[in-house]
């Protein structure tokens, strides 16, 4: 696991990212982007996968087919507060097989800066015990997100804006069938 505190550090992207009024209105939407090898970077949730992953990223050594990305609000006068112990996977497969597939890395960021309480993302280790993040303004968490359990604790107050976005080694079936949101 990678945490990165003032992970963005071009002051343009981060103020493009707050000010789109559209970042956050397809909340738990996933979507999927074939990366800027295949096609550009033309909104801003494509833009900061390619700060991470082109121009900033710790590990280039992944060989990846492209991105799932979704962001989330949790707060307590939202209809969702939390996110429940998961693995993030290739929900089709795993609804047709029971067979487990993930992402090959994870990356939780957080855009938004304003006051919240809880909201923790936990990650499980492989002793089984649950280490826990605060979710931060700017801070980039990067994980095996398809390896291990995780969850984000209550948000008791405020607002909890985040955005994942996984990287695939292979096209997970939700795209190739059509029925994710392609950008």
């Amino acid at each position: 696991m990678i945490i990165i505190d003032d992970f963005i550090q071009d002051e343009t992207l981060l103020n493009l990212i707050n000010n789109d009024k559209t970042f956050f209105t397809d909340v738990g939407k996933y979507t999927w982007w074939d990366g800027w090898w295949k096609s550009p970077a033309n909104t801003p949730k494509k833009q900061l996968a390619e700060y991470i992953w082109r121009y900033n990223s710790p590990d280039k050594s992944y060989d990846i087919e492209g991105f799932e990305y979704w962001t989330g609000v949790y707060g307590p006068d939202n209809q969702v507060q939390e996110l429940g112990t998961h693995y993030d996977k290739d929900e089709e497969h795993y609804e047709r097989t029971g067979e487990i597939i993930g992402p090959v890395v994870g990356t939780v960021f957080y855009p938004k800066n304003v006051p919240f309480k809880g909201g923790y993302l936990e990650i499980e280790h492989p002793d089984g015990v649950f280490e826990r993040i605060q979710a931060k303004y700017n801070r980039l968490i990067i994980f095996d997100a398809g390896g291990c359990l995780h969850r984000v604790t209550p948000v008791t107050e405020g607002i909890r804006y985040a955005i994942a976005i996984n990287l695939w080694k292979h096209i997970p079936i939700a795209v190739q069938e059509g029925s994710m949101n392609i950008e």
